[in-house]
């Protein structure tokens, strides 16, 4: 497969899973079960699904995929699983906004993270990284006032873990992650069960769980594991932005949930910080930007 069309294919993975994620907010605020019965229920779908699917298609080559992972398999599992927890908190403690707003940050932590790695973030990282903080900083500022700081708080860990996940799955970037996904589903699960004064959720609630945890999570998750693998961090940032615009889209069209003046500051602030960075970063490091400056 020649560069190029990798790089097309993975563009359309990554900003197609971040199209279908973008309505799974709205409908866990639809849940009328308890917090951490939805979330039990949500994940563990979303696992078995993931796992199922893997037993389907790899058969008994899964095995080898997972040992292939190595010890990247727990760290990788435990960083989703926090993440996945800490989004679930947020959503229930914070609007939508802020929530999406401080999650979408990730990349920017993915890249910080690599200087860890050896790699040398350049400059328009770190004032990418100034500019969030201040963004950050506001909303919390407000969420104080608001009683929404611990929900922002959990989305500030849910954004530093995935972008964990992701630091991982770079360094292992030879192997298909895909079942760590589905393991970290699983583990943050059986921790949501545990948290949860039941496990059974409302009757109602079943087709939104079903929808979320069979279809929608599993395939945004699969298509934004397997799409970065092709693109430059910078443009996963870029396309995974649609799911920061469109999620309070579908909350305020169905909830009326509009953001407040220090969350669409705040936001604003991060979301042209994030798009300003990735667009840099994308004239820097896109296929045949070498040639073409020649």
């Amino acid at each position: 497969m020649t560069d190029k069309r990798s790089y097309w294919i993975g563009v359309l993975l990554t900003g197609l899973g971040a199209v279908v994620l973008s309505p799974d907010a709205l409908l866990f605020r639809l849940l009328e079960s308890d917090l951490w019965t939805a979330a039990f229920w949500r994940l563990l779908l979303m696992g078995l699904t993931i796992m199922g699917g893997l037993m389907v298609i790899r058969r008994r080559r899964l095995i080898g995929d997972i040992r292939a992972i190595g010890w990247a398999l727990a760290p990788a599992s435990i960083c989703m699983a926090i993440s996945n927890i800490g989004f679930v908190y947020a959503l229930t403690h914070s609007t939508v906004a802020e929530t999406l707003t401080i999650l979408a940050t990730a990349p920017v932590f993915a890249a910080i993270f690599a200087a860890f790695l050896g790699e040398r973030p350049p400059l328009r990282t770190w004032v990418a990284a100034l500019a969030i903080a201040a963004g950050i900083a506001i909303i919390l500022d407000a969420g104080f006032s608001g009683g929404t700081s611990a929900g922002n708080v959990g989305a500030l860990i849910a954004a530093i873990s995935i972008a964990g996940f992701f630091t991982i799955g770079r360094i292992r970037r030879d192997c298909d992650m895909t079942p760590a996904l589905g393991l970290s589903s699983i583990l943050s699960a059986i921790a949501c069960g545990c948290m949860a004064g039941t496990l059974q959720p409302a009757d109602g609630d079943w087709p939104v769980l079903i929808a979320v945890g069979v279809f929608i999570l599993p395939i945004a998750f699969t298509l934004i594991t397997l799409g970065p693998r092709r693109l430059p961090a910078a443009e996963v940032g870029l396309l995974m932005l649609l799911e920061t615009a469109l999620g309070p889209l579908w909350v305020w069209l169905a909830l009326e949930e509009a953001p407040s003046e220090a969350t669409l500051l705040g936001g604003g602030l991060i979301v042209a910080a994030l798009a300003a960075h990735s667009f840099a970063a994308w004239r820097a490091e896109r296929p045949g930007a070498a040639q073409t400056e020649a």
